[in-house]
């Protein structure tokens, strides 16, 4: 309990001084709810052009640690995704994971040249990259940003910074969606673990929303 008060307290007194610095934040995009909708309908967050920036140049945002790989889930096509382990933008840390825009017969090529196949406790299967395809995949766009915050979020606060949801969808008594779909977000809260924010350009929402079997 002590924690969580520590928690909710720091990010209480880190939200303030964001309304407080003024002008002397960075004019580009540093915080999970600055989300601009572009007169091309291509969303920007966290200084990334969804659906225009590439995953080379995210480097000058997020840097350059980062693992790539491919992966397979049961049932599900083969994703390109870019994990970045700990960023820090504007004084909140946390995860990111991009995902990559590729063709589906692109991507089954890269699992068949493949160097390493591993099955994770997930079910999901990750494939390492040989090195030019490696190098490909630094050049694809950035289609998805899943993004996990270190910092917990509550529902006063996320009300706060990113306004209602068009939309609630309780999973169970501790996880409900969130859904901006006018922003491209997907904000999954969750009591007992971390937060995940999911974001794509808004005229590509239906591929958040259909995982949450909200189509018959």
């Amino acid at each position: 309990m002590t924690r969580r008060i520590y928690i909710l307290v720091s990010l209480a007194v880190l939200l303030v001084a964001c309304d407080r610095s003024g002008s002397t934040l960075p004019l580009d995009n540093v915080y999970p709810w600055q989300i601009v909708i572009q007169p091309d309908g291509k969303s920007r967050v966290f200084g990334i052009t969804l659906n225009g920036s590439r995953l080379v140049d995210t480097r000058d945002v997020l840097g350059s640690d980062f693992k790539l790989a491919l992966f397979e889930n049961k049932g599900e096509s083969l994703t390109l995704e870019a994990y970045f382990k700990e960023v820090t933008l504007g004084g909140m840390s946390g995860r990111f994971i991009l995902v990559l825009q590729a063709e589906q017969a692109e991507l089954e090529a890269m699992r068949n040249r493949s160097v390493k196949r591993r099955v994770l406790d997930s079910g999901a299967v990750r494939y390492t990259l040989i090195s030019v395809d490696y190098r490909a995949a630094t050049l694809k766009k950035v289609t998805g940003l899943n993004y996990i915050p270190y910092v917990n979020l509550d529902e006063m606060i996320v009300r706060q910074r990113f306004g209602p949801p068009a939309e609630r969808i309780v999973v169970d008594t501790n996880q409900q969606h969130w859904l901006y779909p006018a922003k491209g977000l997907d904000l999954l809260l969750d009591t007992r673990g971390k937060e995940l924010l999911q974001y794509v350009v808004p005229a590509d929402f239906d591929r958040l929303r259909q995982p949450l079997g909200l189509y018959e």
